[in-house]
């Protein structure tokens, strides 16, 4: 704090200068960085990767195995998972170790929280390396290929 004086007419002030809202805001600032996520918009995993389902002309042909994962920028991950049986929707959080993706699962009251996922990557994708048995059994899930997003589709990045 500094104190000054000011000089109004004939009445002579003490003003005090307060350094509190520099001190805030360069807390905010640094705040702001810490809290960022370490790889937002660096990994080159995040994105939406589903699986081709097999084509079937028959109407009433059983549904083929489908299996889609969102890998969003802030580490949040969406993975939705059919055998064949119905689909599974589960929410977790995702790492980038450089070569292999993990996802946690969030738990989910009254439900035991379902085994981390591994990804390694594959041609244009992604490939399952460790998966829930319980939902596929001995099955590897299907190859996931990265989807481009409407921004590419639109030229927007070159």
């Amino acid at each position: 704090m500094v104190l000054g004086q000011r000089h109004d007419g004939n009445v002579m002030r003490t003003t005090k200068h307060s350094y509190l809202p520099v001190v805030l805001a360069g807390a905010a600032i640094v705040l702001a960085l810490v809290a960022t996520p370490v790889f937002a918009g660096v990994s080159k995993y995040a994105g939406i990767y589903s699986s081709e389902s097999p084509d079937s002309d028959a109407p009433t042909a059983p549904a083929g195995p489908a299996f889609s994962v969102s890998l969003g920028a802030d580490g949040t991950a969406t993975v939705t998972q059919d055998p064949g049986k119905g689909a599974v929707t589960t929410f977790g959080h995702w790492t980038d170790t450089g070569s292999q993706v993990t996802v946690k699962f969030d738990a989910v009251e009254g439900k035991p929280t379902d085994p981390p996922m591994v990804f390694s990557p594959s041609h244009d994708g992604l490939q399952v390396v460790t998966w829930n048995h319980a939902i596929w059994g001995q099955v590897t899930p299907p190859v996931l290929k990265k989807e481009e997003s409407n921004w590419h589709n639109k030229g927007k990045h070159k």
